[in-house]
């Protein structure tokens, strides 16, 4: 059985750009996102590689709850549905979100970590379908504009406690 993991757009959207996308089927997860994350994703192709969720009962209301944090839809919805599916993390790259997270003392978001796409580079690598890590994170970080960012400090931790 496949594990599942809950990413937001603005992974998906950074995948895209440096054309890593294609590897998220060659892996053994399956990606769920929710349908704020689908809104939000401009090329439709990527939904391939996707399995969208929607959201229900507890889990639409723990997403409105968290909206009226000022959380954004896509992140407030990713959260839940991660909740929903006793996930213990995340995968997001809001910078705003980030912040938000770090400096709020709600349970619910306390009780989520939040992984980058350092984490795919990872799976990547491990599962040999890339060979620099490196690489891929420079180009990553660069084409999203995302130096000296919570963003490129999170994932350049995440790899480093990695081993790389």
């Amino acid at each position: 059985m496949q594990k599942s993991l809950v990413a937001d757009s603005s992974t998906l959207i950074a995948l895209e750009r440096v054309d890593l996308i294609k590897y998220l089927n060659k892996i053994d997860y399956d990606i769920v996102i929710p349908p704020a994350v689908k809104d939000e994703i401009k090329n439709k192709e990527v939904l391939r590689f996707l399995r969208i969720q929607e959201l229900k009962g507890r889990t639409l209301k723990l997403s409105k709850s968290l909206e009226h944090l000022n959380i954004g839809k896509g992140e407030a919805q990713c959260c839940a549905l991660a909740i929903n599916l006793k996930l213990k993390f995340i995968i997001c790259d809001d910078r705003k979100f980030i912040r938000q997270k770090f400096f709020s003392n709600n349970k619910h978001l306390q009780n989520i970590k939040i992984l980058g796409f350092s984490f795919f580079l990872h799976i990547f690598y491990k599962k040999q379908l890339i060979k620099n890590v490196w690489e891929h994170f420079d180009r990553i970080i660069r084409l999203n504009n995302w130096e000296r960012s919570e963003v490129s400090v999170a994932n350049y931790t995440f790899l480093k406690e990695m081993g790389y």
